[in-house]
């Protein structure tokens, strides 16, 4: 784990003073951080989903579908779903696929996932699984994007029942206008032999890259309202973990407690895919939410992608 001296000395020696911007605008404290000469995104995720199974006592062969999300996953070939597969024993008949949405992925494959099961009779139980090492990609001239992030990786289990739970309804909406806010790798891949600088390898970031906080929470307020429920019934809003100010500011616009938007950002640092379901967990172990409580999944993607889910556990 690492806490913020190292970074504000960093940029101390570049003439930059971020120790309120990490602290108060983005809300950073400390970080988990892999060590690459022995980790990587799937011995995270592996890892993962392996405890998932043994805390569920599900076995790898009992499950149906599993999906893999990241953004910089170890290898593009084979996909590491099928990696995963076979490092828990999956069997013959499973259906494997990694996907990226960027830091919407494992929200989108979990939307995905669920409808899926919907309609198919012979998928019953599915592996969700994330990691994104951002960290590593980050510019370390950029105080938007270096030492910002966390590397964690998630997993968890859908299973398909009669019970009254579940995701009852989704939104999903894109503004590309903001295609170029967050860009990698900075020279496109097909430039990724030819760089003879590796800087231009890295994530190229618009410091005027924004939110719009104000549609993020109409779309949720709009969801709601359609389910007939209103923010008092949520127990949890499961937000993204990029920027505290953020999640301030939504929790102005919905009027919403504290309580209710768990922020661990501070802890973890910002780790891209697996944010909202790192609250999310979270929650559970403090015993804030339960079995019946309404929990909302928010957060956003470069693109600009973004989600909203609504959770009955």
């Amino acid at each position: 784990m690492e806490d913020n001296e190292k970074y504000i000395a960093h940029f101390k020696e570049r003439g930059k003073d971020v120790e309120h911007f990490f602290r108060d605008v983005y809300g950073r404290d400390k970080r988990y951080r892999i060590d690459l000469t022995k980790e990587s995104s799937l011995t995270l995720a592996t890892a993962a989903a392996k405890k998932v199974l043994k805390n569920t006592g599900i076995t790898g062969s009992a499950l149906d579908m599993i999906l893999f999300s990241s953004q910089l996953p170890e290898y593009v070939a084979p996909p590491s779903s099928v990696l995963v597969h076979y490092a828990v024993g999956g069997k013959t008949d499973c259906i494997c696929y990694d996907i990226n949405v960027d830091c919407t992925g494992l929200s989108t494959a979990l939307e995905s996932a669920a409808k899926y099961m919907s309609v198919s009779e012979n998928v019953n139980k599915v592996m969700l699984v994330g990691c994104d090492l951002i960290s590593m990609i980050a510019d370390p001239e950029c105080e938007y994007s270096y030492g910002i992030y966390g590397d964690a990786a998630c997993a968890l289990i859908l299973e398909k029942t009669e019970e009254d739970c579940g995701l009852q309804d989704s939104k999903l909406w894109v503004n590309s206008d903001e295609h170029a806010d967050i860009v990698f790798p900075g020279c496109g891949f097909s430039k990724l032999f030819q760089v003879e600088d590796r800087s231009e390898l890295l994530l190229r970031w618009n410091p005027d890259a924004t939110v719009n906080l104000e549609d993020a929470s109409e779309h949720i307020l709009q969801l709601l309202q359609k389910n007939h429920l209103s923010v008092d019934d949520v127990k949890m809003f499961c937000c993204s973990q990029s920027v505290y100010l953020f999640l301030q500011k939504l929790r102005a616009l919905l009027s919403m407690e504290e309580s209710q938007s768990l922020y661990v950002g501070d802890e973890y640092g910002y780790t891209g895919t697996t944010s909202p379901f790192i609250v999310l967990w979270k929650s559970i172990q403090q015993g804030m939410v339960k079995k019946g409580d309404y929990v909302v999944i928010w957060t956003i993607g470069s693109g600009r992608t973004n989600i909203v889910l609504l959770l009955k556990l």
